[in-house]
């Protein structure tokens, strides 16, 4: 006898709860509400997103992260990296590990610093967007170029001089003193009052800048050093002065001249006035920490540092140069290589300078007489017979101070 088909196995199955029989979705109109308020949070939260997309330009390549940083890389570490994975670590923190092991950076917290950046961002943000209606006001269009790259270039500087207390080092305005890691490297203007100078305040806003996206870089000039913006598409591109009071930008001719005279030499073997790599950036950095060392009198050290700032940059005729001197330096202060003892130069006496005179002027005479032949022709057919021992040539005068013959 076939069997009726059991149609309570297709129902859902119910569940008891408290005595009562509940089942799987007991409240319809709940659930919808639930999804639709989903659905406009994600429509709301996507918006704002694209919303602040539009305010900040989008970054060049990947910018540091604002909340997680690589505090457990070292120096040794940073100069093991590849050029290619040089691109994802943060200018700020290459610039503070290469100043880690100088006097006065024991307590140097790399961590505590890169917060710091981090919690002047939305400061920036806030300034910058507060403001932004002035690159199209015609009262104040001028003054930034009607440019909104120079506006965010310019506010940035402003904010971070204004509100976070970055500033030039006053005394080092004639003379840098490289002894001073915080005079060179970006903490001494990180929750200290210390200031920075031309090496570390580009450093700095360059940090701070990618960060907020904007595609700012490093260049060079003939012992100075300016950050520039430059655009990826290479429509926007110009240079700021990160030591004068507020931003300014001067065109690439400026720098041929100040603070020192470029030879065209140096300005066609193109090593001054163009944007650096992070490659390029790690070997700057090597360099000053190679000053630092050298100014504090540990010159093995530094002619480490040195070494590397080549390795990294080997067509910088610079770091060739600077590594050639500290070379032969080191190699004289360990004694490896001592100075040749030039010989003793002997001055002869009056009685042999009176004797090497007459000499000479007996040879004079006798080189001033005609030539003759005094041993006769010689006969091609007779063999060659040698003077007698003992005599007197009357051409040949006698020499004084020698025997005559």
């Amino acid at each position: 006898m076939r069997r009726k088909k059991d149609k309570s196995r297709s129902k859902l199955p119910e569940a008891k709860h408290g005595g009562g029989v509940r089942r799987p979705f007991p409240n319809r109109p709940l659930t919808f509400f639930i999804g639709v308020t989903l659905t406009v949070g994600a429509f709301v939260l996507f918006a704002s997103n694209d919303h602040l997309s539009r305010k900040n330009p989008p970054a060049t390549r990947s910018s540091p992260s604002e909340t997680t940083n690589q505090r457990s890389l070292s120096l040794g570490g940073l100069l093991a990296k590849t050029p290619k994975e040089l691109k994802s670590i943060d200018i700020a923190e290459m610039n503070l590990l290469c100043a880690t092991g100088l006097p006065g950076t024991e307590n140097l917290d790399i961590g505590k610093c890169l917060d710091t950046l981090n919690k002047w961002l939305p400061r920036v943000r806030h300034e910058t967007n507060r403001h932004l209606y002035r690159v199209k006001d015609p009262r104040y269009a001028k003054v930034y170029k009607k440019s909104e790259s120079y506006f965010r270039a310019y506010t940035l500087l402003q904010v971070l001089m204004e509100d976070c207390g970055v500033h030039y080092h006053r005394e080092c305005t004639r003379n840098v003193d490289f002894s001073n890691p915080r005079d060179i490297f970006i903490h001494g203007m990180i929750n200290d009052d210390n200031g920075g100078t031309c090496t570390s305040m580009p450093v700095l806003y360059v940090a701070v800048g990618r960060r907020l996206g904007y595609p700012m870089k490093l260049a060079l000039a003939k012992g100075h050093v300016f950050a520039r913006w430059e655009s990826p598409d290479g429509k926007e591109r110009f240079n700021i002065e990160c030591t004068s009071e507020g931003a300014q930008s001067f065109p690439d001719e400026y720098y041929q001249t100040w603070p020192l005279k470029m030879t065209e030499a140096e300005v066609k073997n193109e090593r001054y006035l163009k944007s650096l790599s992070p490659v390029e950036e790690l070997a700057l950095f090597q360099c000053t920490r190679g000053d630092c060392l050298t100014d504090i009198g540990r010159t093995s050290e530094a002619l480490i540092a040195y070494t590397h700032a080549h390795r990294l940059a080997p067509r910088d005729p610079g770091y060739v140069a600077i590594l050639s001197i500290m070379s032969r330096k080191v190699i004289a202060e360990s004694g490896f290589a001592r100075p040749r003892k030039r010989k003793r130069r002997v001055t002869p006496s009056l009685t042999e300078i009176e004797l090497i005179n007459a000499i000479n002027r007996a040879n004079m005479r006798r080189m001033a007489q005609p030539p003759n032949q005094p041993y006769g022709p010689v006969n091609p057919y007779q063999p060659y017979r040698p003077p007698t021992p003992g005599q007197h040539l009357p051409h040949r005068p006698p020499v004084p101070g020698q025997p005559h013959r």
